[in-house]
């Protein structure tokens, strides 16, 4: 079932709801414009080792594949707005005992970025990933796309891993950073002491949501 379009995190008798997005099952309609977008020359050069454009059909079968219903292994789900618009796609997987170890993936449309949308939805990724008592989360970020990493970098994700010439770009050979966070800590990051109520003591840190 699609997760809520405001999250509410409840302190003592305050609330507040600062979710904008829902991750939803993906529709076909979905699947065949992420299969678009992973063509994008934008998305492509951010998430994929290679850019030519690739056969959208089996880019439809990739998605499908990805975008799978929740299990004990992980899950894939459509980004919506407000509005009710596919964003982009978040999804998780090859969570096993007794690593408990998830690898996350994150894609906003090229018409979606620089509102906030991918940050929200790992925010709620990350609680979700939390709730299924995920050891730790492992992401895979091309070293120059610098926007993700200071992402995942805020959220407590630090580099344990560097695959090195993994990709070409302009004939320049570039590395792929590995980034991993415990589960625990990624959560914690997203809070932080409320100056103005003692009696609440962690509000939602007011920069989260600033990049994708």
């Amino acid at each position: 079932c699609a997760l809520p379009i405001w999250m509410t995190f409840i302190e003592g008798e305050q609330a507040m709801s600062t979710y904008t997005v829902s991750l939803e099952p993906a529709s076909e309609d979905d699947l065949a414009l992420f299969a678009q977008w992973w063509n994008n020359c934008k998305i492509a050069d951010g998430c994929r080792k290679e850019v030519d454009p690739l056969p959208v059909e089996d880019n439809i079968e990739r998605f499908r594949i990805w975008c799978h219903e929740e299990s004990d292994s992980g899950f894939g789900y459509a980004i919506r707005n407000q509005e009710g618009l596919c964003v982009g796609c978040i999804s998780a997987w090859g969570i096993a005992d007794p690593e408990r170890d998830a690898t996350l993936s994150i894609m906003v449309g090229p018409y979606y970025q620089g509102h906030g949308y991918g940050s929200q939805a790992l925010t709620i990724a990350l609680h979700r990933l939390h709730d299924m008592r995920v050891a730790t989360i492992t992401v895979r970020v091309a070293a120059h796309n610098l926007r993700a990493r200071h992402m995942f970098a805020e959220r407590g994700f630090r580099e344990i891993d560097r695959m090195q010439h993994a990709i070409e770009r302009d004939g320049k050979p570039l590395d792929i950073i590995v980034m991993r966070a415990s589960a625990e800590d990624a959560v914690k990051t997203l809070w932080q002491d409320n100056p103005y109520d003692d009696s609440v003591q962690l509000i939602p840190r007011r920069n989260i949501f600033r990049v994708e």
